[in-house]
């Protein structure tokens, strides 16, 4: 809704409430407002707004933890906008899964921390390492995080032909991003930012979206050659992705049910196709990523509602 600024004295503006808004919340001449400034809004509260409690440390014991649900803790924890993380630890060397082999807690814990932007090691010791987030908190931020994992998701499609590509960096680096849209998520207020359920859900989709693309990237790396064919289905599946990214930001009503079609008409051109082994193998993988964008359209028709 939108009201008019009216003029109070030399340098004041003022602006009226509406009356359901003023009887809901028990208001009265006289009584008074809460004021909370976020970025360029200014959020009013008819209540008495409370501001966010500052986390304690957490104190997280890695004993007898692989280093996969150690890298599962951290993230959750950077997520959920603790500031302070205090790895705590007897043993030195942490098993690696995938290696089959030990490392040191040290070298992990290295390692494990750029996976998270803004978070630093600041302290460490024989049984104890110290991390800590330096991170900005605003709506402006938490957009340019949102549009900078769209382009990296689109940029990683552009490239996926390019066998010399690093995928495992690409991957990555979304990740990080997506973690830390988590985390700018988690510490924006709810008045100050309406369907978080939805968005939070959303760049779920993308986390799930970026291991399929590394997957079939994987794959195309593989096989020796790829039909015209089956490359072409790949490319308009990657432009599908492109469209839903502009619906994302303004949902037209005419490509509502364009986009649907495509994507039916991309699903059966995969299941009726006739391909070799490693292109069927490569289509396997980016079938799935059809499947997420069932996903990827209900979220934006909730977002729309």
């Amino acid at each position: 809704m939108k009201r008019k600024l009216v003029k109070q004295g030399p340098q004041s503006l003022v602006v009226s409430m509406p009356s359901e808004w003023i009887k809901k919340n028990k208001l009265k001449k006289g009584g008074e407002v809460e004021l909370q400034e976020i970025a360029n809004n200014i959020v009013v509260s008819g209540k008495e707004i409370v501001e966010p409690k500052v986390r304690e440390p957490y104190v997280l014991n890695i004993e007898g933890k692989d280093d996969a649900l150690v890298k599962r803790y951290l993230t959750m924890l950077y997520r959920l906008g603790y500031e302070e993380i205090v790895i705590t630890f007897t043993k030195q060397n942490i098993k690696r899964l995938k290696k089959e082999k030990n490392t040191k807690v040290e070298d992990f814990i290295s390692g494990a921390h750029n996976r998270f932007i803004g978070m630093e090691i600041i302290h460490s010791e024989r049984h104890k390492i110290v991390l800590k987030c330096f991170t900005n908190t605003n709506i402006q931020e938490l957009k340019s995080v949102q549009r900078r994992i769209f382009l990296l998701i689109l940029s990683f499609m552009e490239n996926m032909f390019d066998k010399k590509y690093d995928s495992q960096k690409a991957h990555d680096n979304v990740a990080k991003f997506i973690n830390y849209f988590f985390r700018l998520l988690n510490a924006i207020p709810e008045a100050s930012l309406p369907n978080k359920e939805l968005l939070y859900g959303f760049f779920l989709i993308q986390d799930r979206l970026i291991d399929y693309l590394q997957y079939t990237h994987q794959e195309l790396c593989k096989a020796k050659t790829i039909s015209p064919k089956a490359k072409k289905i790949l490319q308009e599946l990657f432009e599908l992705y492109e469209n839903y990214y502009h619906l994302f930001y303004k949902f037209k009503e005419e490509d509502k049910v364009k986009i649907i079609k495509k994507r039916f008409e991309l699903s059966r051109k995969i299941k009726r196709g006739k391909f070799s082994l490693p292109e069927t193998k490569v289509l396997y993988e980016a079938k799935f990523i059809l499947v997420i964008f069932v996903d990827f359209y209900e979220v934006l028709v909730g977002k729309e509602l």
